[in-house]
């Protein structure tokens, strides 16, 4: 063994003791900055999740008696009520896909999947890539048509982005 042999372990050695010293040094430092309950989401509360639920499957049967008006008044509320639920955003892209408004219905289901990634998982319950992909595909159609009778609007060539940036994650976590 030579001297750079011998100086290159002493090194070795002494980086492992001071990187034990360093972990061991700085262990039970990392603390949450919320409480529990801060943390807690809404599936995680029992009596929110049921009236989230009930009240779910009240707009849910406005919208198959055809009755948009009331059913989005509803999803409004709830919509201000449960800000961090993607649900009731999903079911205002429901709403305006019934109504024949894919653009607006594609930035709602934008919204909750940005809330919930789980409508964008296979192996959750909540999978709802399908009817998302049918969605984009509608209000890329509807954009590239108004964008044909008026190619200077501005706000068409960025609701194209949004639409294309949900295209993006649909097929990211989809395949």
């Amino acid at each position: 063994m030579d001297t750079i042999d011998r100086v290159s372990i002493w090194a070795i050695v002494i980086l492992i003791i001071s990187s034990f010293a360093l972990i061991t040094g700085h262990m039970g430092e990392a603390r949450p900055e919320r409480q529990v309950q801060q943390r807690m989401g809404i599936a995680d509360v029992p009596v929110v999740r049921g009236e989230l639920d009930s009240r779910v499957n009240l707009i849910k049967n406005l919208m198959e008696a055809d009755n948009f008006s009331k059913a989005e008044t509803l999803l409004k509320e709830l919509i201000q009520q449960y800000p961090y639920a993607g649900e009731p955003h999903m079911l205002m892209g429901d709403l305006f896909m019934r109504r024949q408004e894919p653009v607006k219905a594609v930035f709602e289901y934008k919204e909750a999947a940005d809330l919930n990634p789980d409508y964008l998982d296979k192996k959750t319950p909540l999978f709802q890539g399908k009817k998302l992909k049918t969605a984009v595909k509608e209000a890329l159609a509807e954009i590239d048509r108004r964008i044909g009778l008026n190619p200077a609007d501005e706000s068409m060539k960025s609701d194209r982005k949004i639409i294309y940036y949900l295209q993006r994650r649909i097929a990211g976590s989809c395949s």
